[in-house]
């Protein structure tokens, strides 16, 4: 694409590109290191998510180097396709030019894979209604004020968004005297944390399988977390709690870009008197300040009660490391088909309502 701009009277060259998959590693380059980078946006991601499709747009200056990019996940629903792009897109918010090439690269995806929708999710807060109405310019539609469950992501996450440049110790100086003393607790009662990998997973999908089933949360198969591991190698670890060798709780959690995102968590409702949970947040935590990252995500939570009752004691207990919990924007789409799209979202909204009418039996 070309943009002309007259302020400078120069020519502007933006070329969008749908990369072949022999380029990937040029865009994970890109992203790995880009403010707006996350996990959800690395190519890898497409190992963890391998039941779905993926494209990969950039958008490149005129030294062909990327500007922008932004990473898809396409999946069949009926006879049409919807396309995904979780934390997207990677690129300066306030560059417009890029912005549209990377939209016009989404919409020939969508004709390709025959698309009815266009979802993303950037990391945009709700109260930064600049960016909110950038992407609206750009020919974004936005959900807003959309109900908890009406987002494929958590629209409240816990973040400790400050930790760049900070060791363990003076993290736990922002935490009160009482969870200081919880974090190290267990470590106190002879509880043993172990960076396991794969070898954790027997133990690890125990615990987790038995969670989802007390909290009503959807269990994931544990090849999942296999794909996890594999897919990001020493960027993802598998921490377990372990008293006299019976594991107690475990957690799976992502280092990318400059956060570590806590991805998966769980634990045994045995021996809660130790505390392991407070013991696996320290060595989590540990890992972030070790790797410099600058924020710690602590990942979904309910802002009120009746959005989840589990998913808000949850909150209760993350409140306890000094942290805040943030508010996404939600959901920007484009939507090429409105009366599939509408079927499709009555459809899921259905299915919803039945799950959870059987999980509260």
């Amino acid at each position: 694409m070309i943009y002309y701009l007259i302020p400078n009277i120069t020519f502007r060259w933006l070329v969008m590109e749908i990369l072949s998959k022999d380029k990937y590693s040029e865009y994970e380059d890109f992203v790995s290191h880009h403010p707006h980078g996350a996990f959800q946006q690395s190519v890898q991601w497409g190992l963890v998510k391998d039941e779905w499709e993926n494209e990969v747009v950039v958008s490149r200056d005129d030294k062909g180097n990327i500007k922008g990019g932004i990473f898809i996940l396409i999946r069949k629903i009926g006879i049409k396709s919807m396309m995904y792009a979780c934390r997207g897109p990677v690129c300066d918010y306030t560059d417009r030019e890029t912005l549209l090439d990377l939209i016009d690269g989404v919409k020939q995806v969508g004709k390709k894979h025959n698309a009815y929708v266009f979802i993303a999710d950037p990391l945009v807060m709700v109260d930064d209604e600049k960016t909110i109405e950038f992407f609206k310019s750009c020919g974004l539609t936005i959900h807003e004020h959309a109900a908890f469950h009406d987002t494929i992501q958590p629209r409240y996450n816990y973040m400790l968004n400050y930790i760049k440049g900070m060791s363990m110790d003076e993290l736990m100086l922002k935490m009160d005297r009482d969870t200081r003393y919880k974090m190290r607790y267990p470590y106190k009662k002879g509880v043993v944390y172990k960076n396991c990998g794969l070898e954790g997973l027997e133990d690890f999908y125990k615990i987790y399988y038995e969670t989802g089933i007390r909290q009503h949360f959807s269990i994931r198969p544990k090849n999942y977390f296999a794909k996890m591991l594999n897919a990001f190698g020493d960027n993802c670890r598998l921490y377990m709690a372990y008293y006299e060798d019976k594991p107690l709780c475990g957690g799976v959690a992502v280092q990318y870009a400059g956060t570590t995102s806590h991805v998966y968590g769980c634990s045994t409702a045995e021996m809660r008197n130790l505390r392991p949970t407070y013991g696996l947040q320290y060595e989590l935590m540990k890992w972030a300040t070790e790797g410099g990252c600058h924020t710690y995500d602590m990942q979904g939570v309910a802002p009120r009660p009746e959005d989840g009752e589990e998913l808000y004691r949850i909150l209760e207990f993350k409140s306890n490391f000094s942290g805040r919990v943030i508010e996404t924007a939600g959901e920007f789409k484009i939507v090429f088909d409105p009366i599939y799209e509408k079927a499709v979202d009555t459809a899921l909204e259905v299915r919803r309502k039945i799950k959870s009418a059987k999980n509260h039996k």
